[in-house]
């Protein structure tokens, strides 16, 4: 998968600085169904984003953001409407 991350002391991985962002996309999951939501926060590695429907952890999906080309990614969390992914490659910031 490609993400490099250093093992602190403590045992916690330090990842990529987040930005705070509120940024309409479109998440299409693997059975080509299109859902609305807004991204708001993004890293090289990874995002946040709220849903009107819950999401499945572990399921691949396409991020499309506006001017941008879609990118891949798994749903790794979720808690109510709101869930976070990491991009199988890093995103472009």
């Amino acid at each position: 998968m490609g993400v490099n991350r250093k093992i602190e002391a403590a045992g916690y991985a330090r990842r990529e600085p987040r930005i705070t962002v509120r940024c309409e996309a479109v998440l299409v999951e693997e059975d080509g169904c299109a859902l609305d939501v807004v991204i708001t926060d993004v890293s090289r590695e990874g995002f946040k984003l709220e849903s009107r429907s819950e999401l499945e952890v572990g399921s691949e999906v396409w991020l499309q953001v506006a001017k941008l080309a879609p990118v891949r990614a798994i749903i790794r969390w979720t808690c109510g409407n709101e869930a976070g992914g990491v991009f199988l490659e890093p995103a472009a910031l």
